[in-house]
């Protein structure tokens, strides 16, 4: 999540989520699962762009840009088109197409070192956002898929909402002051206590049906690995030495700044509910 500062930063915020959340409501919960595979596809290209604007390459080539989202925007396809089976094979393809791009620039004249950079920042790319933002279309098929994605971004939205004003008003000690130096533990433990209240919220206004210990538990995994998520875009844009991954969404940032607690989150959910809750 972007770090803005001051009110105006705030207004802007609250003015973006105005019309984003009525949006974002309608796409999750009165729509086809198509629309949730396109909603989907559409952040998997617009994560990517800002990627590839993080890179710490330094030999970047527009190709490798292009040839990154494209096999990206594979991902998402083959999780609504071809199902669960595909995906390993088509991700292995994946790092093998990766593998034969940066055979073809040393070929080129590329450096070992820079090629090498080049297929795993290129593979990291695939792993880190396609691949899980994906998983919103596999949430979407299971049983009550409709509410579990708006439960999931409410938990999220509450959890960095609180650590975000929790952590200006009432932080003292920094989280990881070399990632991220305006992160606070105190922000962090607020956004987790009100993840947990937003998610047994939930569970009774959805009707999910879930229990008390293991929907908080569940709040609770998805509230940490929101902040490993968020941790770990702030070590790219640290990388890139840029304070947002863009500016396409006002007092956000972009796009990546908005969903990087959701990365990480989405396909655990995915697997406790397939494991344990509608085994």
């Amino acid at each position: 999540m972007a770090q803005g500062g001051g009110s105006g930063a705030l207004v802007k915020r609250v003015f973006a989520a105005f019309f984003l959340i009525p949006a974002i409501v309608f796409v999750v919960v009165y729509t086809a699962p198509f629309w949730v595979f396109a909603s989907a596809s559409g952040l998997v290209y617009l994560a990517l762009v800002e990627y590839n604007n993080l890179s710490p390459l330094p030999a970047r080539r527009p190709a490798g840009d292009k040839l990154g989202v494209i096999v990206g925007l594979a991902m998402p396809a083959v999780f609504f088109f071809l199902g669960k089976d595909a995906v390993l094979p088509v991700l292995i393809a994946a790092v093998v197409i990766f593998f034969l791009y940066g055979m073809w620039g040393m070929w080129s004249g590329l450096e070992f070192r820079d090629a090498s950079m080049e297929v795993a920042f290129r593979t990291l790319g695939v792993i880190y956002i396609a691949v899980p933002l994906s998983y919103f279309i596999f949430l979407r098929a299971v049983p009550d898929g409709r509410w579990w994605i708006l439960f999931i971004l409410v938990v999220v939205w509450a959890n960095d909402t609180f650590a975000y004003v929790v952590g200006k008003t009432l932080g003292r000690h920094k989280l990881a002051p070399r990632i991220s130096p305006g992160k606070t533990i105190e922000g962090a433990a607020g956004g987790l206590v009100a993840g947990v209240a937003a998610a047994l919220i939930c569970n009774g206004a959805m009707g999910l049906g879930a229990g008390m210990l293991l929907i908080a538990a569940i709040a609770i995994k998805v509230g940490v690995l929101g902040i490993i998520g968020d941790l770990a875009e702030s070590l790219l844009k640290r990388g890139a030495g840029v304070k947002d991954s863009g500016s396409l969404i006002p007092g956000h940032g972009g796009v990546l700044d908005r969903i990087d607690s959701l990365i990480f989150p989405v396909p655990v959910l995915f697997y406790i509910l397939v494991y344990y809750i509608q085994a």
